[in-house]
């Protein structure tokens, strides 16, 4: 049985819908776990299928030895332990606070 290429474009359209419009926030872990989350401070339309998240940390938020990262959704609030990991990533930085950060992640549905 072949797909219609409707169908190709309402599976599409689910997901960029559940995904892409879905991430709500970034989790910032230590070797401990999960431990600091943010909303977006902005959100870039790059096409119909892409988006660009930039998160910025002050020098206040996600002090601590980061493990990873990682995009939120499905209801994600900042509160730690709810909604649905999207996207991770390992990563390897000390940030204290006299540093701030700023995260810009791409996320592309092909």
């Amino acid at each position: 049985m072949a797909i219609t290429a409707g169908a190709n474009t309402l599976a599409l359209n689910s997901v960029i819908n559940t995904i892409l419009n879905g991430i709500t926030v970034i989790s910032i872990k230590n070797v401990g776990g999960e431990y600091f989350r943010k909303i977006p401070t902005d959100i870039e339309e790059i096409s119909a299928t892409s988006k660009l998240y930039t998160f910025y940390l002050n020098e206040t938020e996600g002090n601590t030895i980061i493990t990873s990262v990682s995009l939120y959704g499905n209801g994600a609030t900042t509160t730690l332990g709810n909604g649905t990991e999207i996207a991770s990533q390992a990563l390897s930085l000390t940030k204290d606070n006299t540093q701030s950060l700023t995260i810009s992640w791409e996320v592309s549905i092909v």
